[in-house]
């Protein structure tokens, strides 16, 4: 069977690829090597009418975007049942937003509440990066949604996902996070993974060197405890801190957060350009093959695309 590790040659090689454009239309990481039985599921769910730009996010089809995504990851038709395939109800759950670079649209953090609400866990908390708070108008249209969505505002905290981070003295059994994808300075393309460094008990800075290479340690040794359910807002990518580079319209749903990292990170690179030359997949499959914290290889990974 071929390794799954890479050297950082082929690191090079492959990011030099994707600037060439010589891996469009597959994957960063396909490889030569024997068919694998897929070992984890991510889904990938896109609505042409969700939204056009910031201001018009068609609720309606935002709700079926995530029921879609939801039912398909569980394989059950029910939602309520969807969602207590993950939600268990003796789980105390931590819903961590996307943080600052590239705010979460207010509507995903509150459909994702609204299904985790729907599970009935013992306890929920919306544990927002205390740097929104320099954002007072999205933190009000995520308290407003609650209220529409009938959930009570106090759920919101933010003295958790501090900078440092306090997750580490919270009884958490599971965390659902909903990250964007953005070009970043530092990790070539910043995600899943990477979120979870920001999140760490210690300061993000200590993983910043060799574009992010340790971030998965953070996810390996601080957050292995938890179990985990990722739902990318990918309705839109960033670049940098500047805003929307894409309206690539859909939510990316898995349980292995390197692996629905990889997903993800494939879905912007169809119409995104990451930062420089840094090889944005390196730090995602270190993740795996150094830090064993979640599947790289995509091989290994089941993608189910729907439109609705």
């Amino acid at each position: 069977m071929a390794s799954s590790k890479l050297s950082r040659r082929e690191f090079l090689r492959r990011a030099a690829q994707v600037g060439s454009g010589a891996v469009l239309g597959r994957t960063l990481l396909d490889a030569p090597g024997e068919a694998q039985e897929p070992a984890t599921k991510v889904v990938i769910v896109t609505c042409d009418e969700v939204m056009s730009d910031e201001r018009s996010v068609n609720m309606d089809a935002l709700r079926r975007m995530m029921e879609r995504g939801i039912t398909e990851l569980a394989g059950k038709r029910d939602v309520k049942a969807a969602w207590q395939t993950f939600i268990r109800p003796s789980d105390q759950v931590a819903l961590v937003d996307s943080g600052t670079w590239l705010l979460n649209v207010p509507q995903v953090v509150v459909e994702a509440a609204r299904g985790i609400h729907l599970a009935s866990p013992q306890g929920m908390k919306l544990t927002y990066c205390a740097l929104d708070e320099r954002h007072p108008q999205w933190l009000q249209a995520v308290r407003e949604g609650l209220r529409r969505a009938t959930l009570p505002p106090e759920i919101m905290d933010g003295t958790v996902y501090t900078i440092p981070a306090r997750f580490h003295t919270q009884p958490f059994t599971l965390i659902v996070m909903t990250p964007t994808l953005k070009s970043h300075t530092i990790a070539g393309v910043s995600g899943v993974v990477k979120h979870y460094a920001t999140m760490s008990k210690v300061h993000v800075q200590n993983y910043h060197p060799n574009a992010m290479e340790t971030a998965g340690a953070a996810l390996a040794n601080e957050f292995r405890h938890v179990r985990h359910l990722i739902i990318v807002d990918a309705l839109r990518f960033g670049y940098t801190t500047k805003g929307p580079q894409f309206y690539q319209k859909s939510l990316i749903f898995g349980t292995d957060p390197v692996a629905t990292d990889v997903v993800a990170l494939e879905v912007f690179l169809r119409n995104c350009r990451t930062y420089g030359d840094i090889p944005p997949d390196r730090h995602r499959i270190l993740a795996d093959t150094r830090y064993k914290a979640g599947i790289s290889d995509r091989r290994r990974i089941e993608v189910k695309e729907v439109k609705v």
